[in-house]
């Protein structure tokens, strides 16, 4: 008999620290009881539209962040995400114009994904931004190539 009473005496206990820890030992104050709960609101805080920096700033040269860019460009492609790798082989162009593998693997993407126009008009471009280049000659063949076949897939679809 004793041992029941010392165990409803400790059960009583434990619940009533158990109670006092969930609701903090008090009653809601009246002034919080009588205010509506309110939905949350998504709060969007877009910054502030600036003016588009010059065309200096804009051309930031900076290799190391290009090869950044090729090796996340990479992952993707590897992965068969070619938008995702496009948009870092540009990034990587963007930043170092004369890289020539970032022109390479943005070619080869754009290929993947069947956009030989835009593919040949990249070639274009690099033999445009490096005129002097070992690679222009090569660029200026892919991008000839690259035109027969955007023709070839125009007249399959017409």
């Amino acid at each position: 008999m004793e041992f029941r009473k010392t165990k409803n005496r400790n059960c009583r206990t434990f619940l009533a620290v158990l109670a006092m820890a969930l609701y903090g030992g008090h009653e809601l104050l009246p002034a919080q009881q009588s205010e509506p709960r309110r939905k949350p609101v998504l709060i969007i805080d877009d910054p502030p539209k600036e003016e588009t920096p010059t065309s200096e700033e804009n051309k930031a040269f900076d290799p190391l962040q290009a090869d950044e860019h090729i090796s996340v460009g990479d992952f993707y492609f590897k992965r068969e995400n070619y938008k995702a790798a496009a948009d870092r082989y540009r990034e990587a162009i963007r930043l170092n114009p004369k890289m020539v593998p970032a022109y390479e693997k943005l070619v080869r993407t754009l290929e993947k994904q069947k956009h030989f126009s835009e593919a040949a008009r990249i070639c274009g471009d690099f033999v445009k931004a490096n005129p002097d280049s070992k690679e222009a000659v090569r660029f200026q063949e892919w991008q000839e190539r690259l035109s027969k076949l955007e023709e070839k897939r125009r007249e399959q679809k017409g």
